[in-house]
């Protein structure tokens, strides 16, 4: 195995067994390192930072450097190949995209960076899986519903599912009970109201209440 197969494999391994991740949309980057603290703090494990955040490459390479040895740091909302391009040279360690753009997927598999698409169909789910996505993004999940993955993990049990979109404290539970491997979650984890404060221990006890409730 070579050495970017064996990187990708271990990546793989390890966001499998990652339940929660934090999409950090357009956060500031002034306190993008107290927000990841503060979230690393609360027992999450991967966070992704969306491509059109402002400085997303420096705070994907400053998060990397300062809590690398503690969790994933990914990218988010990756376009097309030049996004996922400058989001494996800061360094992401897995690349989420909200749509399947076959030339993405193909891309960051040579890079051998874990990929994972939005898809909304069993179809589109095959289809990502085949060109090399390490999971699949269920987007928007809400509009599907936690019954929507138990149906299709039926015939599709070996597809990895990540979801996101509409995902609340109250809902995230349910998909995984579902078959879910993950959830993704934004602004109802993401608290406008703690972050314009600064009220860093609140991210952290709204981080421990997700994960205590994910996992029951």
């Amino acid at each position: 195995m070579s050495g970017p197969e064996r990187r990708k494999g271990m990546a793989i391994e390890r966001l499998r067994e990652v339940s929660l991740v934090p999409v950090l949309r357009k956060i500031p980057y002034d306190k993008s390192k107290k927000i990841v603290q503060a979230l690393l703090d609360g027992g999450i494990e991967a966070v992704e930072i969306t491509m059109e955040t402002e400085r997303a490459e420096a705070i994907i390479s400053e998060s990397i450097d300062l809590f690398g040895d503690r969790a994933l740091v990914g990218a988010g909302t990756v376009l097309d190949v030049e996004d996922c391009r400058r989001a494996i040279e800061a360094g992401a360690q897995f690349i989420v995209a909200p749509v399947l753009d076959e030339n993405v997927v193909r891309y960051a598999a040579d890079q051998g960076i874990p990929v994972i698409p939005g898809v909304f169909t069993p179809s589109e789910m095959l289809r990502a899986a085949n060109l090399g996505a390490a999971m699949i993004k269920l987007f928007p999940a809400s509009v599907l519903g936690p019954s929507f993955i138990k149906d299709v993990k039926g015939p599709l049990s070996h597809i990895p599912i990540m979801c996101t979109g509409g995902i609340t404290l109250d809902t995230a539970k349910a998909y995984l009970d579902a078959g879910a491997n993950a959830v993704g979650a934004g602004s109802a984890l993401l608290r406008k109201d703690l972050i314009e404060v600064e009220d860093w221990t609140g991210l952290t006890e709204e981080a421990r209440r997700w994960m205590t409730a994910i996992r029951g």
